[in-house]
């Protein structure tokens, strides 16, 4: 997988939102909204809807159990091995955010965000390649799920609390499923050999034991 995998699925999701439906286009910016004042002029739109992320954590859900997994990117002739990808949930947040402080306005954003909500709504599943809609049966491919994250009023203002900001016409969205896999140049130790101790059952031994094969061999170049 692409390593700047969490970039291409923001740039994927504010494409997605921006092409649903032509009736209304709402212009999705990928910013930290924590960052954001009254006045700031380097959004290109002064009433976004901004983009953020707000939390990434460990998919602890669908951890692949084993400790390795065969790495088959490699052209060698002896099999090489990689830590489990690790599966990361994200918690965005989209933001009806405006610089002119109108009723006007406000009703934009409200419209806007109803845009989001549908657009999810609507489909939740995606399967991509960077940050492109490709088809399940693709090999290489990224699948997201996203569902809608409902907040207390208490969780609201923890979370608004931790952004440094007043509250703001907004949705969360629980983001699961992407995979982080590094993938590793040809080189580095590898495996040419193993040989396990085995144990058989000897009336000779006090123990009743009988040690065999004893030898590990490793490559280290």
């Amino acid at each position: 997988m692409a390593s700047d995998v969490i970039s291409k699925t923001m740039q994927f999701l504010k494409a997605k939102v921006d092409s649903y439906n032509g009736s209304v286009t709402p212009v999705v910016e990928i910013t930290n909204i924590a960052t954001l004042n009254d006045g700031d002029e380097f959004l290109e739109s002064s009433s976004p809807i901004t983009l953020s992320i707000v939390n990434i954590e460990e998919d602890t859900v669908a951890k692949v159990p084993n400790v390795y997994l065969p790495n088959t990117t490699q052209a060698s002739s002896v099999e090489k091995f990689n830590n489990p990808a690790q599966n990361l949930v994200m918690s965005i947040l989209f933001t009806a955010y405006s610089q002119e402080q109108s009723s006007t306005k406000y009703q934009d954003g409200l419209l806007k965000l109803e845009h989001v909500i549908r657009c999810f709504q609507e489909q939740h599943v995606f399967y991509i390649d960077g940050t492109t809609e490709v088809d399940p049966a693709t090999e290489d491919h990224i699948k997201i799920i996203l569902d809608l994250e409902s907040l207390k009023l208490s969780e609201l203002n923890q979370l608004w609390s931790m952004l440094g900001n007043k509250y703001m016409p907004s949705v969360m969205y629980k983001l699961r499923m992407i995979t982080i896999q590094h993938e590793e140049e040809d080189g580095g130790s590898t495996i040419e050999r193993l040989r396990l101790k085995l144990w058989n059952n000897n009336p000779d031994d006090i123990a009743g034991q009988l040690e065999e094969s004893d030898e590990i061999i490793l490559n280290n170049p």
